[in-house]
């Protein structure tokens, strides 16, 4: 099955192609494809769960939307593509309260300790975000990012950012931050191989492989 598909096909066509031209020229780790693995993953873990999918759908498509505004202002991406949503799904027709839960959901979907996922459609969205920053999709993102901002894939300095900073920082937390049960059970493989990856890339680093 492939949930993405079985997604976009539930979405008004217009509001896909509004939303995908707002992926031009974004870097690989935050692309089209990113936003399509988090709809795909969405569906999976809502249906799993018995979430809005409606809510969760249009959320799961909008959240990135305002990436590329993000990198030109500095404003926080999430507030952008949760005001982006409030104006194009208004123009369609849609309810205030539905609309409300949709732009709460992409508000969610950073980690921020000042507005943790309340309702479940949110913590799905923040779930299978996070989840395609671990497993083999986790490691190939975090090395692209790594070139997008030119950084170093290897340093002595301690301070430096690398993928394996990322790694030791940030992803290996990430299973024990999610909500969701399917999505903790989705976790636990990707996390055991990303773990494997690390492990390896810092023995061959040292020469040890």
């Amino acid at each position: 099955m492939d949930y993405a598909k079985q997604a976009i096909a539930a979405l008004p066509a217009d509001l896909v192609q509004e939303a995908e031209r707002c992926f031009d020229g974004q870097d690989p780790a935050h692309d089209w494809q990113h936003n399509l693995r988090v709809m795909a993953m969405c569906e999976r873990i809502g249906c799993e769960e018995g979430a809005d999918m409606q809510v969760l759908r249009l959320a799961a498509l909008l959240h990135d939307v305002g990436r590329a505004q993000e990198r030109a202002t500095g404003e926080c991406h999430a507030e952008i593509s949760a005001r982006a949503a409030g104006t194009w799904l208004q123009e369609r027709g849609m309810e205030q309260a539905e609309i409300k839960r949709v732009q709460s959901a992409i508000l969610a979907h950073r980690f921020r300790k000042d507005r943790p996922p309340a309702s479940l459609e949110e913590k799905i969205l923040f779930d299978a975000d996070k989840l395609d920053s671990i497993g083999a999709i986790g490691v190939a993102r975090v090395f692209a990012y790594t070139g997008v901002i030119g950084g170093p894939i290897q340093s002595d300095d301690e301070e430096q950012h690398t993928p394996a900073k990322e790694y030791e920082w940030k992803l290996r937390r990430i299973k024990d931050r999610l909500y969701t049960q399917t999505a903790r059970q989705i976790a636990e493989e990707r996390h055991e191989f990303m773990v494997r990856f690390f492990e390896r890339w810092d023995l061959e680093g040292k020469g040890l492989l």
